[in-house]
């Protein structure tokens, strides 16, 4: 009953606010007495809806205030996992746990594990040495030096087994002029080698101002060569050689010095030619 008559009353300032003129009827001793809205009426009934709205907006922020402080409080509660310090802060959007104290930036996992270990410089960014570690074991993922915040010098990456994964040589002062962000930093500048998980070497080559430059070579995990050719900022140049996993030639390549491609040469397993492609020429296959 209270709802129903609060539901009109709301319905009928409505109705006088827009000025819909409703007739307004009271009932004393039996008899009906009606009259018309007045514009002083009106006015009350707009400034009525005006406090309102001013109310529910106060309510809303008041229950935004409330929540936002419930969940500061929680965070401020939150149990530390083992191994991370009181002082560390916890950030809800990496979920990680970070630290900055005596010149050092320490971050964890959410499961307590270290993730990083790294000198900063008086300018509060990353110079000197810095190590990565494993969220399930605490293995040393990656290790290197930085020159604020960029990676600088020699860089290793490892396997789960300890065994060397990648090497990178990095430099601070050699970058593209124009990069688009991947999973490379375009500053990398020097040799590089990559190897297979029993410690065999993978790939090696080098690279100029983020850029692959100069001879590069890929070996199968059996030892063997898999190819073998120059670059010059990313683009091949010269003679390419590729080979099948036992040895056997399978293919050669030649571009120029600016790039441009010139003829490619195939061959089947047992060392019969398969197809020649020429620049400018229709390709022949046997």
């Amino acid at each position: 009953m209270e709802v129903r008559i609060l539901d009109k009353y709301n319905k009928f300032i409505t109705s006088i606010a827009r000025g819909s003129e409703p007739t307004i009827m009271f009932r004393p001793l039996g008899r009906n007495i009606e009259f018309g809205c007045n514009t002083h009426i009106q006015r009350w009934a707009r400034w009525s809806l005006t406090l309102r709205k001013v109310s529910y907006i106060k309510s809303i922020l008041l229950f935004s205030f409330l929540l936002n402080f419930a969940f500061c409080n929680m965070d401020s509660q939150m149990k530390l996992p083992a191994g991370v310090p009181k002082e560390a802060k916890f950030d809800r959007k990496k979920n990680i746990y970070t630290l900055v104290k005596d010149q050092r930036e320490y971050v964890w996992y959410e499961n307590g594990k270290i993730y990083s270990d790294c000198k900063l410089g008086t300018n509060g960014l990353r110079n000197g040495e810095c190590q990565y570690f494993s969220e399930f074991n605490g293995n040393l993922l990656s290790k290197g030096n930085y020159f604020d915040n960029l990676k600088d010098g020699l860089w290793f990456w490892y396997f789960p087994n300890g065994n060397i994964y990648y090497k990178q040589n990095f430099s601070h002062k050699e970058r593209r002029t124009f990069w688009m962000e991947t999973n490379l930093l375009g500053n990398e500048h020097g040799p590089y080698e990559r190897y297979y998980q029993d410690g065999k070497l993978e790939e090696r080559g080098e690279y100029t101002g983020g850029f692959k430059s100069g001879k590069w070579e890929k070996y199968y995990p059996n030892g063997k060569l898999e190819y073998t050719g120059s670059y010059s900022k990313d683009s091949k140049i010269g003679l390419w050689k590729y080979y099948f996993s036992d040895g056997k030639l399978e293919a050669e390549e030649n571009f120029t010095s600016n790039t441009e491609f010139l003829s490619r040469v195939t061959y089947f397993p047992d060392g019969t030619l398969n197809c020649k492609n020429f620049k400018d020429k229709k390709l022949e296959c046997n």
